[in-house]
C-alpha cells in the first residue's frame, strides 16, 4: 500500500517517528539534533510519498534518508572543527610573525642606539648582552670591576636618552623571555 493520502502519511509518521528519533537519539545523543534530523527525513518521505509502493520501501527510505542526513552532519562538523583548527593555526602563526618582527625591531633599534655609545661602554653593554656578568667582563677587557659598573651605569644613562620609554618597555619584554 502506498503512502499517497495525508491519512496514510500521518499513520505512518505515528509509527515510525519514535524509531527514527530514537535510532537518531542514539547517534547524536542530542535531543534537540536527533528531532530536528528525524523531522527532516519525514519531510523527504512526504516529498516522495507517491514514489512508494509499499510502506516497507518508505521505511526504508526513511532510515537510509535520516542516517545521511546525520552523516552529512557529521562530515560538515568535521569540515567546521578543520577549519576552525586551521584558523586557529593561522591566528598563532600572525600572532608568532608579528611577535617576531617586534622583537627583530627593538633589537634593530636597540644595537643601533649601542652603537652611538663610546667604545668602552659599548663593549661592556655588549658582552652583558651575551650573558656575561661583570666579574666576566672586567677580565675580558682588562680593567676593574668598579670600572665596568662605571661604564655600565653611564651606558644606561646615554641609552635612556637615545630610547623611548615605550621601546625600553618593549625590550625589557622581549629580553625577560
Amino acid at each position: 500500500m502506498a503512502i499517497v493520502s495525508h491519512k496514510e502519511f500521518k499513520a505512518f509518521f505515528e509509527t515510525f517517528f519514535l524509531p527514527v528519533y530514537t535510532l537518531m537519539q542514539r547517534y547524536t545523543g542530542e535531543t534537540e539534533l536527533s528531532r530536528d534530523f528525524t523531522q527532516e527525513a519525514f519531510t523527504r518521505v512526504f516529498e516522495h510519498r507517491e514514489e512508494f509502493a509499499t510502506d516497507e520501501n518508505a521505511k526504508a527510505f526513511v532510515y537510509t534518508v535520516a542516517r545521511r542526513i546525520y552523516l552529512d552532519h557529521c562530515k560538515h562538523r568535521k569540515i567546521e572543527e578543520q577549519y576552525s583548527a586551521r584558523l586557529n593555526e593561522n591566528e598563532a602563526e600572525d600572532y608568532d610573525f608579528l611577535k617576531e618582527v617586534t622583537r627583530q625591531e627593538t633589537y634593530r633599534v636597540l644595537y643601533e642606539a649601542i652603537d652611538k655609545l663610546p667604545a668602552q661602554s659599548r663593549a661592556v653593554i655588549l658582552l652583558n648582552l651575551k650573558g656575561n656578568n661583570n666579574t666576566e667582563v672586567a677580565a675580558e677587557l682588562r680593567v676593574s670591576v668598579n670600572t665596568v659598573k662605571s661604564l655600565k651605569k653611564s651606558a644606561y644613562v646615554k641609552l635612556r636618552e637615545l630610547l623611548s620609554k615605550d621601546i625600553l618597555m618593549i625590550l625589557f619584554i622581549l629580553l625577560e623571555k
